[in-house]
C-alpha cells in the first residue's frame, strides 16, 4: 500500500480506534466478510473507490448497499473508509482486512486473551511453514476459497480462540492476492503491535528453557528499547545458536550461518 492509500489507512485507523463500538468480534468478522465481497465484486469495489465521485456519494452508496446486512458500527466503519482515497481500488480491500483484524484483536485484548491469540497465529504460521502439502493446497488456484477455509477450520476447530480461527480461515481462503505466509506474518505483527511490543521470531535447534527465553528477551529489549515478546520455533537446520527475526531485521547467530561464512571465505 503506497501514497494516498497509506495516508488514508492511517486516518481511518485512528478514527476506528477511537470508537469503542467497533472493538467487537462481530464488527471484525463482518469487515472481513465485506473485504471478501469487494475482492470478488469488481464493479462495486471500483464504484466505492471512484475518485471522480464525491466522498458523500461513495458513503451514500456504501450505506445503501450494507445497511441491514451488517451491524450499524460496521456500516459506520465502511462509511469512514470509503470517504477516503484508495489507489489502486484493491487497497480498499486490504484496508478492510487490516481493520477487521484489528477489531478482532481489540476484542481479544479486552477479554484478556490477546497473548493467546498472538501465540496461536504464530504457531499456525510455523505449522504452515513445515507442511509443503498444506502450502500447496492453500496456494492452489483450482481449489475454492470455501474449501481452503473449511480445511483450516477443520484443522483448528476447538483448538484455538475464536478470533484466531476467524483470522486464520480468512487468511487461508484469500491467499491468491498475497501468499498466506505473508498474511500470517502480518497478523502476528498486528497482534504484537496491539500490545505495544516487538515480536522476536526465534529459531533454535531445540526448545529454549524459561531462563534462556527470559535472558534473550532482556537482551533484545536493551537493543530495541522496548518490550519484546519471544516466540521460539524449533528448526534443526539451525544446528546451534539461534536466528532471531524482528520485523525486517535478522540477527543470525547460528552455527550453520558461521559455517557457511567460513566456506565462503575459503573459496574467495
Amino acid at each position: 500500500m503506497q501514497g494516498a492509500s497509506r495516508a488514508s489507512l492511517a486516518v481511518v485507523r485512528e478514527d476506528v480506534r477511537a470508537d469503542a463500538a467497533t472493538r467487537t468480534d462481530l464488527v471484525g468478522s463482518q469487515l472481513l466478510s465485506v473485504a471478501s465481497l469487494l475482492g470478488r465484486e469488481t464493479t462495486l469495489r471500483n464504484a466505492l473507490t471512484d475518485n471522480g465521485s464525491t466522498p458523500e456519494r461513495r458513503v451514500e452508496l456504501a450505506t445503501s448497499v450494507f445497511t441491514g446486512k451488517v451491524a450499524e458500527p460496521t456500516v459506520s466503519v465502511l462509511s469512514t473508509v470509503v470517504a477516503q482515497r484508495w489507489s489502486p481500488p484493491r487497497d480498499l480491500v486490504e484496508a478492510l482486512e487490516i481493520l477487521g483484524a484489528e477489531a478482532l484483536l481489540a476484542h481479544a485484548e479486552t477479554d484478556g486473551r490477546i497473548d493467546t491469540v498472538e501465540e496461536e497465529l504464530f504457531r499456525f504460521s510455523r505449522v504452515l511453514e513445515s507442511s509443503p502439502d498444506l502450502q500447496l493446497l492453500l496456494s492452489d488456484p483450482a481449489i475454492s476459497a470455501d474449501t481452503k477455509s473449511t480445511v483450516v477450520a477443520d484443522l483448528l476447530a476447538e483448538k484455538v480462540q475464536p478470533e484466531a480461527l476467524t483470522l486464520l480461515t480468512h487468511a487461508a481462503s484469500h491467499s491468491m492476492s498475497r501468499p498466506v505466509a505473508d498474511r500470517l506474518d502480518e497478523l502476528v505483527a498486528l497482534a504484537a503491535a496491539r500490545r505495544e511490543q516487538l515480536l522476536a521470531d526465534v529459531r533454535a535447534p531445540m526448545p529454549l528453557t524459561e531462563e534462556q527465553t527470559r535472558r534473550l528477551a532482556a537482551a533484545l529489549e536493551r537493543i530495541y528499547g522496548q518490550e519484546v515478546t519471544v516466540a521460539v520455533s524449533v528448526d534443526p537446520d539451525v544446528l546451534g545458536g539461534a536466528v532471531v527475526r524482528i520485523g525486517d531485521e535478522i540477527i543470525d547467530g547460528s552455527i550453520a550461518s558461521r559455517m557457511a561464512a567460513a566456506r565462503r571465505s575459503l573459496t574467495q
